[in-house]
Parts: structure tokens; sequence; C-alpha cells
């Protein structure tokens, strides 16, 4: 009677975790931004440079992708708005130099002197040691 007990725990376990892990992959996959696709991604999300296409919404740029330009002392990519002139001209945290904290991942793990004073909320030093 007690192994019988114990089998069925052990079934019940196992189909409860499984069901558990099951929606967690569908909740993962689906809460990417847009879903199942990657179009239409909002200023200041992640975007993914490497597509073959701009997956930002209409009048913004990934970052980094093609001719579009990098936020400055940035390690990640968002989708941000641009000038006629292709310059970044978002007011959105994660487009500013820096990226809203992405300076100080920079400068903790390399700890690069231009990155340092960005991430301290400095001007960078220029290339003659004094500040841009």
């Amino acid at each position: 009677m007690k192994t019988m007990f114990k089998k069925e725990t052990l079934g019940i376990m196992a189909l409860a975790i499984g069901g558990v892990l099951l929606a967690f992959l569908f909740a993962m996959a689906t809460g990417c931004i847009g879903g199942f696709s990657d179009e239409n991604v909002p200023e200041g999300d992640r975007c993914n440079p490497l597509d073959s296409h701009n997956e930002c919404a209409s009048g913004l740029v990934c970052t980094g992708q093609g001719p579009s330009p990098a936020v400055p002392y940035c390690p990640e990519n968002y989708c941000c708005s641009v000038d006629s002139n292709g310059n970044l001209n978002s007011t959105n945290p994660n487009c500013q130099p820096g990226c809203n904290g992405g300076a100080a991942a920079i400068c903790a793990a390399t700890k690069d002197p231009a990155t340092c004073a960005v991430a301290a909320g400095m001007a960078p030093p220029s290339a003659d040691g004094g500040t841009e």
C-alpha cells in the first residue's frame, strides 16, 4: 500500500512540475517584447542590432544596427529616435550616454577612466587629457 502511494505521489509531482515548467516557458516566449514577433518595439526598449531588419517602431532605430549610431558608453542596444542627420535625439534614459546604468556596468568590468567618468555623471576626458 505504501509503495502505491509513493508512486502516485511521484507521478502527481512530476505532472505538477512539468505543468509549471510548460507554463513558465510559454510565459517567457509570449513575454518577449511584441509577443512572438519582434516588430514595433517601443522607444527605450532593447533591440537586436544583428536582426536583418529594424524591429523598432516607426521613427526609431536600433542603436548599433548598420549605419545607426550607438549609444555612447552603453553595452546594450535600444530603440531610440534620431534627428534628420542621424544623431540620437531621444530623451529616454536608455538612449542617453551611459544608458541608465550601462556605463556603471562597463566601468565595473573594465575600469576605463572615460566610462567611469560618465558613470559618475561627469564629462568623459578628451584625448588631450581635459574634459570634452
